[in-house]
């Protein structure tokens, strides 16, 4: 009788195993909550997270709960391809969002096109996906070095500024940034006339700024992620360089505002419209989808989102529409991505194809400043 017993419960226990695997759908994800860009990470987890548990409150994808498996990567690119290799071999993750960061992105490619596993990257290089033929697994959510600079050198045109100076990070992010402007400046009747170059770690940017004061530019471009910024910020407001200061999108955050203090006033920079969402008009597209998920994140968090979080929201949105259409199938769900067409998210309007894993568009991206420590609309 015992043996029989026991024979039922272990014919149980191995049917209940695979009903609760197949019950859940698990995806992975690589922002660093540590390290110089745990300040990207961490608000990505943050926004990632909310919108698995929006899609687990109406009762996951096509009846399946997500699992959500993040590893932290400390902002380190052989802990990213060591995370990305656990997530595909050991957890066996359906897709991946992130890094938060351009290099973290860019080291994981070779894995995941081996793996064919669906990446959707927050990085905010093209190259990441470039060319789009020969990384058919990776896609981007933020919004890109080359879209956002065209909205800022739109700007300049229209200001008559034909000579600017380029500051940039030595990280991933910044010299792809750099290599784009450089690139394309020339189509807006704009020259670099000078171009330095600072560490992640650095503390100080005064020798460089100082090159760029006594050079001809008629504005300065600082293309960087992390503290950064905000010390080349500082650094060029006790300069007193009077022409006007553009930074990259990634300064579109609160811990941007905290570090530059009010050396931020009157900077420009081409940005989402998260921060200024009570300012468009209320035919905007993107208007009440930034607004639910600023209410739905205030309420999670008890603090307002930053664009990073935006980013995470997103990218893991995008992923589970595509398990909606896909299932758990790995191929299907990067074609579902590749298909998607004018999904309205937080940081952008998403349309890819085979030929662009670019996906955010242009209409997408606002010219932000600084007025008296908060973000507004530059006038």
């Amino acid at each position: 009788m015992r043996q029989s017993l026991w024979g039922v419960l272990v014919a149980a226990l191995a049917m209940a195993a695979p009903a609760h695997a197949q019950s859940t759908v698990k995806v992975g994800g690589l922002l660093e909550t540590s390290g110089f860009l745990a300040s990207l990470g961490k608000p990505g987890l943050e926004g990632a997270q909310l919108a698995v548990d929006e899609a687990n409150a109406k009762g996951g994808i096509n009846g399946k709960k997500i699992e959500f498996i993040n590893i932290n990567t400390e902002s380190d690119t052989n802990k990213a391809v060591s995370a990305t290799k656990r997530l595909i071999e050991q957890d066996e993750v359906v897709g991946i969002i992130g890094a938060m960061n351009s290099g973290s992105s860019y080291s994981i490619i070779d894995t995941v096109q081996r793996a064919t596993v669906p990446v959707v990257s927050n990085g905010g290089s093209r190259g990441i996906v470039l060319p789009a033929d020969k990384k058919q697994w990776v896609f981007l959510a933020p919004l890109t070095d080359v879209l956002v600079q065209s909205v800022m050198m739109n700007d300049m045109k229209k200001k008559g500024i034909t000579k600017i100076a380029l500051l940039n990070a030595d990280s991933g992010f910044g010299t792809s940034g750099r290599g784009e402007l450089e690139k394309h400046a020339a189509d807006y009747g704009i020259k670099i006339v000078i171009q330095e170059t600072f560490g992640n770690g650095d503390q100080d940017m005064t020798p460089q700024l100082t090159k760029i004061r006594g050079s001809d530019a008629q504005a300065t471009v600082v293309w960087a992620t992390g503290p950064g910024q905000a010390i080349a910020t500082r650094n060029y407001r006790q300069l007193d360089i009077k022409h006007p200061l553009y930074l990259s999108h990634a300064a579109n955050d609160f811990n941007f505002l905290r570090l530059a203090g009010s050396s931020a006033d009157g900077i420009l920079i081409p940005s989402s419209k998260l921060y200024v969402v009570d300012e468009l008009p209320a035919n905007d597209s993107q208007r009440d989808v930034i607004k639910n998920f600023v209410q739905q994140y205030e309420k999670k968090y008890g603090q307002k989102p930053a664009t990073f979080a935006g980013n995470g929201y997103d990218a893991m949105k995008i992923l589970l529409a595509a398990v909606g259409t896909g299932g758990t199938d790995k191929k299907k769900i990067r074609d579902a991505i590749e298909g998607l067409k004018d999904h309205v998210g937080v940081t952008a309007v998403y349309t890819y194809s085979p030929t662009d894993h670019f996906g955010a568009q242009a209409s997408s991206v606002v010219l932000l400043s600084v007025k008296d420590g908060k973000f507004v609309i530059a006038k």
